[in-house]
């Protein structure tokens, strides 16, 4: 090989790997607010909130919802009609405390972000 195709390769493999970096680092930011948001939810009103990703049409957003925001969003068909709360808590990529002296820790704010990012590795490129 010339060293122009040898160039071009580097080149390449850098792209891909920016390519990487950035996606990594949007969708870590976007979980980071969600649940700055979940918390700040929480500590305001004392409900227990979970973080999801919802399939809005035309694009799918993160957000913070709880018991009777999760109602109304199978309602709007945003969410699976047959959904229980408990596949809820197991599909949410983070939740908060049941009340305000339960506090999260940050090893649980670590999983759900290391969860969220295969997930969006696997399904959101």
């Amino acid at each position: 090989m010339n060293t122009i195709t040898i160039i071009r390769n580097d080149f390449n493999e850098l792209l891909v790997g920016l390519h990487n970096l950035f996606f990594y680092w949007r969708h870590s930011i976007k979980l980071r607010l969600a649940i700055v948001l979940a918390d700040m939810k929480q500590k305001a009103y004392n409900k227990r909130y979970f973080v999801v990703l919802l399939d809005i049409p035309g694009k799918e957003k993160l957000v913070s919802i709880n018991n009777n925001e999760f109602d109304n969003l199978k309602r709007k068909k945003w969410l699976p009609k047959n959904m229980s709360f408990l596949e809820l808590e197991e599909k949410s990529f983070y939740q908060t405390a049941l009340t305000l002296n339960n506090t999260t820790t940050r090893e649980q704010r670590k999983s759900a972000k290391e969860k969220y990012l295969k997930y969006a590795k696997k399904h959101l490129r």
